[in-house]
């Protein structure tokens, strides 16, 4: 039987191991942009992470990877660009699992991951989440909606190619402008966010993308800018079965710099499961630095649709820095 996951990344391309180390060639076709032109970072995290069981090292006797799991990400060395051809390679290394991503022809890796599993896991940032409810009531009714793209693969509408298709929302919360994102209140969302399963669970490459997106929108709410993932860092505490609703948070914490020289901005994020009476239960964290550019900003302005929420949501910057 075709696995769906194994599929939209890598096609019919198998997985090789040589020793212990397991790789997987893959096309950074139209299905995968986020920016426009450019790739998710989502999925390469996520195809990172589709080659971690193959190691066995971060395996229960039942088969099942030990959680928690704590991963950190850098990206940045060679630029990847929808078209591009690229080797995902994972491989035990000292106190867990290191990956990378490497772009046909170029002299340095695109992403560069390591993971740590169950008892080893450690701290991914010193953020304070209070900005997090602690049940869907606290949220209900106080979201506005935030615009999105076409063909991303996180928050396209037009796409022709499997999606999440999720939105994205502003709560101007009393800890700050939030954004917010769900998933499993809709009976479209088996098709979309929970067609990225396996085995009754939601792969990580769904987890590691919204929430990578969600800090960037919470980013822009502080920066005034868009931009491009430097590091990201998650903490997953469980597996996620596909039956159970998720909401997802993402703040700015602090930007230095300016968009006319060089600008970095700081996000947190957190996942939770909503539980049958409202309440929320944690299941992932979150953190990460962006590259503010000015050209990315410039692509919100002419490419999110629909015109009429661009509008609102850079009004809505730019009351808040303004404060």
């Amino acid at each position: 039987m075709t696995d769906f996951v194994h599929s939209f990344l890598f096609h019919d391309t198998p997985i090789i191991k040589k020793g212990e180390t397991v790789s997987v060639a893959m096309v950074m076709d139209f299905s995968k942009e986020g920016w426009v032109g450019i790739p998710h970072g989502g999925i390469g995290m996520g195809a990172i992470m589709e080659l971690v069981p193959g190691i066995g090292l971060a395996e229960t006797d039942q088969g099942d990877v030990q959680y928690p799991v704590v991963c950190r990400f850098r990206m940045g060395g060679s630029e990847a660009r929808v078209g591009d051809r690229v080797v995902i390679q994972a491989a035990p290394s000292e106190g867990g699992i290191s990956g990378r991503i490497s772009v046909e022809n170029a002299d340095m890796p695109y992403i560069t991951s390591d993971c740590t599993f169950g008892d080893q896991i450690a701290e991914i940032d010193s953020y304070a989440r209070d900005y997090v409810p602690s049940c869907y009531s606290q949220i209900k009714g106080r979201l506005d909606h935030i615009p999105h793209y076409r063909n991303c693969f996180v928050c396209g509408v037009d796409r022709k190619a499997p999606g999440l298709k999720r939105r994205f929302h502003l709560w101007k919360s009393p800890h700050g402008h939030v954004v917010c994102a769900f998933a499993g209140f809709n009976e479209e969302d088996k098709d979309t966010f929970y067609l990225f399963e396996r085995n009754g669970f939601i792969h990580p490459m769904g987890l590691l993308a919204v929430l990578d997106e969600t800090m960037g929108w919470g980013g822009f709410f502080t920066s005034a800018n868009g931009g491009v993932s430097v590091r990201l860092n998650y903490k997953f505490l469980r597996k996620i079965g596909v039956h159970e609703k998720l909401v997802f948070f993402g703040r700015g914490e602090k930007v230095l710099g300016r968009i006319d020289k060089r600008m970095l901005f700081w996000a947190s994020g957190c996942g939770v499961v909503m539980k049958d009476d409202g309440s929320f239960e944690k299941v992932v964290e979150s953190s990460g630095q962006w590259y503010a550019m000015a050209a990315l900003t410039e692509q919100m302005r002419t490419d999110l649709i629909p015109k009429s929420l661009t509008q609102k949501a850079f009004a809505s910057v730019r009351e808040k820095i303004s404060c």
